[in-house]
Formats: structure tokens, sequence, C-alpha cells
């Protein structure tokens, strides 16, 4: 679900700590409004942009964000739910024994889109961000450990291979007769049974990562040479300044027109 594209797009040749810089002002602004009109247009903007800056497939961003959609819609159904019983003044909105106001409408509404802000955010970044550039740049840019920086790269390129331990997981269990997903109890029971192995793989395979990193010398010399360098370089600099005016912009102008909120207090 969330993998790199290989692209040549002005967004693959940002540099990571560019990009990441961008998303954290983006979210420190959309988690601190209560008001929906902001992260909905965070949301927009940032699927507009990685669609068309990050030339990624509209079709393919939609499949990947369809489960999103679905847990955004559930978090603001619970939202309701949680807040619909109640007896506070100011009732707009009834059905059956829930009774809303306008501030649990809102806030329902804000956290889902929120929700939906962030993923997409999220989102765009890692399908535009080569995981070796994103560990050189935090090696190179953040003066992170080289040992820390390979280990993450290590760890990011074992999660997509959990899926196929998953399944040998399940055929190994099967073939030794364990029922899987057949009635209630072994559905229950199932994901419990496959945690343990699992982490016996992990377990293992980061025994033999660090075996063999540790063996070609990782981290004993202090000045290191790399065969390829990420720098921050001008386009990335404009980039910045360009999405945190862009987005200062906005908010301004939701501001003017009271329709950024930082507090439920102005919400009548």
């Amino acid at each position: 679900m969330f993998a790199y594209i290989e692209q040549d797009s002005y967004l693959h040749r940002r540099n990571p700590m560019i990009k990441l810089a961008v998303i954290a002002i983006w979210t420190i602004v959309v988690c601190m409004s209560y008001f929906p009109v902001l992260p909905a247009l965070t949301f927009l903007l940032a699927f507009f942009v990685t669609w068309t800056a990050g030339k990624i497939p509209i079709g393919n961003l939609l499949r990947r964000l369809l489960i999103f959609l679905a847990v955004s819609a559930l978090f603001m159904i619970s939202m309701l739910i949680l807040r619909g019983l109640n007896d506070e003044p100011g009732i707009i909105l009834r059905l059956w024994i829930f009774r809303w106001t306008r501030k649990d409408i809102v806030h329902a509404v804000a956290l889902g889109f929120r929700i939906l802000a962030l993923v997409t955010m999220s989102m765009g970044f890692v399908l535009t961000t080569r995981p070796r550039d994103l560990i050189m740049s935090l090696i190179m840019q953040c003066r992170v450990s080289v040992v820390h920086g390979y280990a993450a790269m290590a760890t990011y390129r074992f999660l997509p291979e959990l899926q196929s331990q998953v399944d040998s997981i399940h055929l190994a269990q099967e073939i030794r007769g364990i029922p899987w997903n057949k009635g209630l109890l072994s559905r229950f029971t199932s994901p419990f049974r496959v945690l343990l192995p699992l982490l016996c793989v992990a377990a293992r395979r980061g025994e033999r990562v660090a075996c063999a990193m540790e063996s070609r010398g990782l981290g004993r010399e202090n000045a290191r040479t790399f065969y390829k360098k990420t720098s921050i370089d001008r386009a990335d600099w404009i980039f910045l300044v360009i999405a945190v005016l862009s987005y200062g912009i906005i908010a301004a102008v939701l501001i003017k027109f009271d329709l950024y909120r930082f507090s439920f207090a102005a919400i009548q």
C-alpha cells in the first residue's frame, strides 16, 4: 500500500528532509485547527500536489486512499455516537436516542478530515521518496549515526517481506492440521498464533543483518565516503518557502473569514 514509485518528477527530486519539514509544518497547523475547513483543504491540496508534482496516477492514489476513507468515516461515526448521548443545550440534530449540537458535528467532521490530510501527506512522501535517499539525507543533513541510519534502512526494507512471512506461517500451520479462520474462535485466535513465529523470524533476520554489518566494520571509522551524496540545493529551498508561504496565506484567509478555530469555545 505504501511503497516508493519510481518516477522523474518535481517531488521525486526534492530532498527528503525538505519534504519532511513541509509535512511537519502543515501537520502542526492542521492539528491546531478544530474547524474542518483547513483539514479538508489540506487533504485536497496534498492530493493535488502528489498527483501533479509527483506524477502519481490519480487512479493509483484513489485505490490507496479507499481504505483510509473508510477508516476516516468510521472515526467520524464513532465520534458522533460517543458525543450523541448528551443533554447539552443547542441541539440541532436528533436521530433516535442521539442528539447532536453544532459543536459535536464540527468536531467529528474535523477529525475525519484531519485523518485524511495526515494520511495523504504521508502517502505523498512515501510514494515520492526513495528509502535510500531518506537514510542518506538523515545521515548527511541531520547527522544521524551511520549505524542507526543503516539499521533504519534494513528495518524499512524488511517490512514488505512480513506479508510473505505471514503467508508462509499460514501454510506451515495448515500442513500441521491447525485450522485457520474456521469458526469464530479460530478467527479470534489466528492472529495470536502468527505473532510469535513472526517475531522469531524478525529476530533471526535482525541478528543476521547485525552480524553482517559488524563484520564489514560499519561505524568503526569516523570519516566515511559515500558513493552517492544527497544535498539541499536552491530548488529545495524554493520549494520549502513556496509551500510554507502558500499554506500560511490559506490559513490567514481562513482566519480572516472566521473559518479557522483553535478551540471549540468559539463554536456555538
